[in-house]
């Protein structure tokens, strides 16, 4: 007894850190939605800023041109839309293909291994939230386009009723097709920045 007095024990505990997807909730969701809308609204009021001051500044398009003009112009945008109809259809189609990829591997692993069920479920619904929001985007991005193809058309259309020589046709006929053109660049933007590419963590320490 008289050897061991004032010598003291030394205890050390070694804690282990692991991690596992953080639970979705509704509120997440909301979340991801509304800084989804405040991001496209404040780029569409930066990019109609920066087209609104660079024409009324330098003039770039002037208020009248003849119809013959209007249709060149308005044919240039259904060609520009039809090849951003091809290429926004490879990029959704990529995207697509690698959440479903993940979410195949996802339930080969949930089935092998049992003991983590809980974890391999959580990251379902978030690939399950991703593949849905992607989805509701490319759609909007198709819409989009194709609306200002047709709306390209009709405007071509309206316009074969007139002279193409003597008649002029004011600035606005390219407005809306030019509208959703950038809208539907916009889109496709944010679905590369703003859209969750990882669900979110949380740590957990064990001893």
């Amino acid at each position: 007894m008289a050897e061991n007095e004032g010598k003291t024990e030394k205890v050390s505990t070694t804690f282990t850190t692991s991690y596992s997807v953080k639970p979705l909730t509704q509120s997440d969701k909301w979340n991801l939605v509304k800084r989804f809308l405040f991001y496209f609204v404040s780029s569409f009021v930066a990019v109609g800023s920066v087209f609104y001051f660079s024409f009324s500044l330098i003039d770039a398009f002037p208020d009248y041109v003849p119809i013959s003009t209007a249709d060149s112009l308005l044919e240039i945008m259904i060609q520009t839309n039809g090849i951003l109809l091809g290429f926004v259809g490879i990029i959704f189609a990529q995207m697509l293909s690698s959440v479903m990829s993940q979410q195949t591997a996802l339930y080969e692993k949930l089935f092998e291994n049992p003991e983590e069920a809980n974890n391999r479920a959580e990251s379902l619904k978030y690939l399950t939230l991703r593949q849905n929001s992607l989805s509701l985007v490319a759609v909007s991005t198709f819409f989009c386009l194709i609306f200002s193809i047709f709306s390209s058309m009709a405007y071509i259309a309206r316009n074969s009723q007139y002279d193409p020589t003597d008649t002029w046709a004011t600035f606005g006929f390219l407005f809306v097709p030019l509208l959703f053109t950038i809208v539907a660049i916009l889109l496709l933007i944010l679905a590369f920045t703003v859209l969750p590419s990882t669900p979110k963590l949380e740590e957990k320490k064990t001893e």
